[in-house]
């Protein structure tokens, strides 16, 4: 039964998935939004959480109608982006600056980082549309290989994975990553793609996220350290409707003699620059994950 519904799912998401790509583009912003709000409204778990860890971190600056309206705006930010990995599907790196209208701050970071010939390492979080981030380095010609989970839908997963590495992005997932995978990329001068912010599954180090204790996943500053790639914070910002910007902070090297203690202070460092960046955008960051355990 179970494998059943699984289908179903993932049916009704392909039969979504081309009543979207065939709608005028007015209609599609308006079915992300409608999207979002049934999400808001239908998927109470969630909604739940986000309400949970707003009002955690957030209390101290909003009011609570402010949380209100910021949970119900982030619901319908996620129904945006739910339609434009949809869009995925036309995109390539022949015609993506036809579909997106893109901005590009600090590229001169990663064209530094990626000319030392040691890999990069693409420090990204749930923010904005991190599904674009991938897509859009790809298609800027950059060689991207991605740090990803696998679905419990197993057929949901072949679908999307099928869309992601259309775009030319390659994919190591966490439940059977081991470190090679991500040496590998970097030793090829590869732009490995990690979303550190959340909970880790495992190699956690102590952080201070939003005021609060919590881990990060330490694999990012130990694979820098041991092979000599360059850390690059990169966000790519929803400024409007298909309308982004993508940011590349300063980079980060970290040198093979650098001590733990330092290492963990380069990971706090890091998490602070996230946090930052979710500051100053709070409606687009994915606050329905258990974040503070």
């Amino acid at each position: 039964m179970k494998k059943l519904e699984d289908l179903l799912i993932t049916f009704i998401y392909e039969v979504v998935s081309l009543f979207i790509i065939i709608l005028p583009d007015p209609a599609r912003q308006k079915a992300g939004v409608l999207l979002g709000k049934l999400l808001f409204k239908a998927v109470k778990s969630y909604s739940e959480i986000a309400y949970r860890n707003m009002r955690l971190v957030l209390k101290d600056d909003m009011t609570s109608a402010e949380i209100d309206q910021l949970v119900e705006s982030n619901f319908v930010h996620m129904g945006r982006v739910i339609v434009e990995f949809i869009m995925l599907r036309k995109l390539n790196r022949n015609n993506f600056r036809e579909y997106i209208d893109l901005s590009i701050e600090g590229e001169e970071y990663l064209k530094e980082a990626h000319a030392k010939g040691k890999g990069v390492i693409i420090y990204a979080a749930h923010l904005g549309n991190w599904e674009w981030l991938g897509a859009i380095l790809s298609f800027l010609g950059y060689p991207v290989t991605a740090i990803a989970q696998r679905q419990h839908n197993e057929s949901f997963d072949r679908s999307i994975n099928k869309i992601r590495r259309a775009t030319g992005v390659k994919l190591i997932f966490t439940r059977k990553i081991t470190q090679r995978d991500a040496y590998v990329a970097l030793k090829k001068n590869e732009c490995l793609y990690v979303l550190g912010e959340q909970y880790p599954l495992s190699n956690g180090w102590p952080v201070n996220f939003f005021g609060q204790p919590t881990y990060a996943f330490s694999g990012v500053v130990r694979f820098a350290q041991r092979t000599g790639a360059t850390i690059v914070p990169t966000f790519l910002v929803r400024e409007g409707w298909r309308k982004h910007r993508l940011v590349f902070l300063a980079p980060c090297e970290i040198p093979k003699d650098t001590d733990q203690a330092r290492q963990q202070a380069i990971l706090q460092e890091l998490t602070d620059q996230v946090e930052m960046m979710i500051r100053k955008y709070p409606d687009q960051w994915l606050w329905i994950h258990e974040r503070w355990r």
